[in-house]
């Protein structure tokens, strides 16, 4: 049995270093999703409190005072944000991933959270695997193997900027047959010497060696990013912005918006439902679409049963934790 999935990618500037602000633009641009039927909406990599792109700069005034703003505006997992944007998750019945700052204690975290369509936290993920530059503010999560999530919308699961290019991570959503796959990516930073290309050619060849289809969203760096800074150095890495949707083919499956632009891609995925495999589907129905504020009544609720991945064990070395899927033989589901 196969079934039309629309995804959505966002391409948007965060609400940088500014919480409250930012967690309102999630649960807008999830309810804009939902407006044009997506059922599964993925956000780009640090998306809350905005990823620190400021650490490729060589100014001291912007490393000290945006470090510690990023601290401060970062969230916990199981905070009044988060419980803001899983409601909106739930009223508009679409299943999200969202990468953010995640707060403990006198420590953040790159984490990425995974809610369903019923507002539920099905996992947060910390990143392990930080780069030289994420290491001077966020702490390296737990190395652990990330989780399939099996749903009435298929089985899909989620990575954060250069995990989508560790064997051992892919290999493991592969070996779990994932259909759709999340790969969030940053805005290119001033002086990675990678480029923005680099996240669209790794999103690629993720489609086609694990044979799932690929939402890449990406996050734009626009004027509002230098709000405050005075006579600091701009910006000039590059092209911000570069959101995909890719096939199992490796092919783009719906034509991008301009670099820069802010707004959200779509795309109509056929998913075998009820089959092990994950092979390229008979069809691919895809649009564009840029922001839209307009105020339209949500899709019609739709419910349906989850079950863990194949190849479930407990224990924190195996999938993301700790978010609860209720009790299991030999411990509590935590995928």
């Amino acid at each position: 049995m196969r079934t039309t999935v629309r995804v959505a990618a966002v391409q948007a500037e965060p609400s940088w270093l500014r919480l409250s602000d930012g967690v309102d633009q999630v649960v807008e641009l999830i309810r804009a999703a939902a407006v044009q039927g997506a059922r599964l909406v993925a956000f780009p990599e640090a998306f809350l409190p905005g990823y620190p792109w400021w650490r490729w700069i060589d100014t001291n005034q912007w490393n000290v005072e945006y470090s510690t703003r990023c601290r401060e505006n970062s969230m916990t997992r199981d905070g009044a944000e988060m419980r803001a944007i899983t409601a909106a998750a739930a009223a508009h019945d679409i299943h999200v991933v969202l990468g953010f700052g995640e707060r403990q204690e006198r420590r953040i975290y790159m984490s990425q959270a995974v809610i369903d369509d019923s507002g539920q936290l099905l996992s947060v993920r910390r990143k392990a695997g930080l780069n030289s530059v994420e290491r001077k503010i966020f702490a390296s999560g737990t190395p652990n193997l990330p989780a399939v999530h099996h749903t009435p919308i298929g089985k899909y699961g989620a990575l954060s900027g250069q995990e989508n290019q560790r064997p051992l991570l892919t290999r493991a959503l592969r070996a779990d047959e994932e259909q759709i796959h999340v790969a969030a990516w940053p805005a290119s930073p001033d002086g990675d010497a990678v480029g923005p290309e680099s996240s669209a050619t790794l999103s690629r060849m993720y489609a086609l060696e694990v044979g799932a289809y690929v939402i890449a969203p990406t996050a734009v760096i626009g004027d509002a990013a230098f709000g405050g800074v005075g006579s600091a150095q701009r910006h000039n890495g590059g092209p911000t912005g570069c959101a995909r949707i890719y096939g199992v083919d490796g092919g783009e499956v719906v034509a991008s918006l301009a670099e820069g632009e802010e707004g959200i891609l779509y795309a109509d995925l056929e998913i075998a439902v009820t089959l092990a495999d994950n092979q390229p589907c008979d069809s691919i129905r895809t649009t564009r679409d840029r922001r839209d504020n307009t105020r339209k009544d949500s899709a019609p609720t739709r419910r349906g049963s989850r079950r863990v991945a194949a190849g479930w064990q407990s224990g924190p070395d195996r999938w993301a934790l700790p978010a609860s899927l209720g009790a299991y033989p030999g411990g509590t589901a935590a995928c």
